[in-house]
């Protein structure tokens, strides 16, 4: 457990070095009305959901991050529409918070940060 501890540290290190650029987007995500909800992807693999805002191996980050929205997820059967109003509650408010779906093989779960 201590290693993925350790995961998790790393990636919300990353994330806060990260923070405005996220706001941005998620703030033009919502803008452009493409969703309410964006949602940001952290993964090591070349995860194909959502368009790559960050690659990892150029910058040389542990993680690379995609941009995607809830619709998406839904449309995957990442988040089942029965949990939905769950899911808005945990994100809170999307001017002052963000949800990174963090792909760790059998650990993949949902990060929600402040900006």
């Amino acid at each position: 457990m201590d290693e993925l501890k350790q995961s998790l540290e790393e990636l919300k290190k990353q994330l806060k070095g990260l923070s405005a650029e996220l706001k941005e987007v998620s703030n033009d995500i919502i803008e452009a009305k493409f969703s309410e909800y964006p949602i940001f992807v952290a993964h090591q693999e070349n995860a194909r959901i959502g368009e790559l805002l960050f690659d990892r191996t150029e910058y040389g980050f542990a993680y690379s991050i995609n941009a995607t929205t809830i619709e998406r997820l839904i449309e995957l059967n990442i988040i089942q529409e029965d949990k939905l109003a769950d899911f808005k509650k945990a994100y809170g408010d999307v001017n002052k918070n963000y949800c990174v779906l963090w792909l760790k093989g059998e650990f993949t779960r949902f990060v929600f940060m402040p900006f």
